[in-house]
């Protein structure tokens, strides 16, 4: 195996996905009314998304990931703005896709999804990131999804010990 091969496509997989896990993050501490779904039920009679998805946070996430790409941009180059906003937008997707799964599975705010609730935004992020012509090897996808679900886990555990977060998931 290319172990500098693999430790190359990390890194370039890190530098887009940073900006998504930045995006996913910040609604923790800045967020805003109104909800995203206004209060508003599916058919199932559920909220769509609820109380915890909100616009302040929505717009709040993808500044900040794309504010992190213009950060990159001083060594990546401009390109990597638009790949930064692209990214934020999928992850903050990715999290109201979540959301809209739990609601449906009867999940209520704060109850724990593993694995959703981890690596949705990644998933999504990725997804987006492909939309506009991105490939990456799937042993780095892979071994970032693992990184990202440690990384997620104890940066949610952080934020609860802070009281940022009611669930330290």
């Amino acid at each position: 195996m290319d172990w500098r091969g693999v430790a190359e496509g990390l890194l370039r997989l890190f530098e887009l996905i940073l900006p998504a896990m930045v995006a996913n993050g910040t609604p923790v501490v800045l967020h805003g009314p109104p909800p995203i779904d206004l209060g508003r039920r599916f058919v199932d009679g559920r909220r769509i998304f609820g109380d915890g998805k909100t616009w302040g946070g929505l717009l709040a996430g993808i500044t900040m990931g794309t504010f992190v790409g213009i950060f990159e941009a001083t060594m990546l180059g401009a390109l990597i703005i638009y790949y930064a906003a692209i990214a934020s937008t999928g992850a903050l997707l990715g999290d109201l896709c979540g959301s809209f799964i739990k609601r449906r599975l009867g999940l209520e705010r704060g109850a724990e999804a593993p694995v959703l609730d981890q690596l949705g935004f990644y998933v999504c992020a990725l997804l987006l990131l492909y939309v506009v012509g991105l490939r990456f090897n799937i042993i780095d996808e892979l071994i970032m999804a693992g990184i990202i679900y440690l990384l997620h886990r104890g940066t949610n555990l952080a934020a609860y010990k802070l009281g940022l977060k009611l669930v330290p998931w």
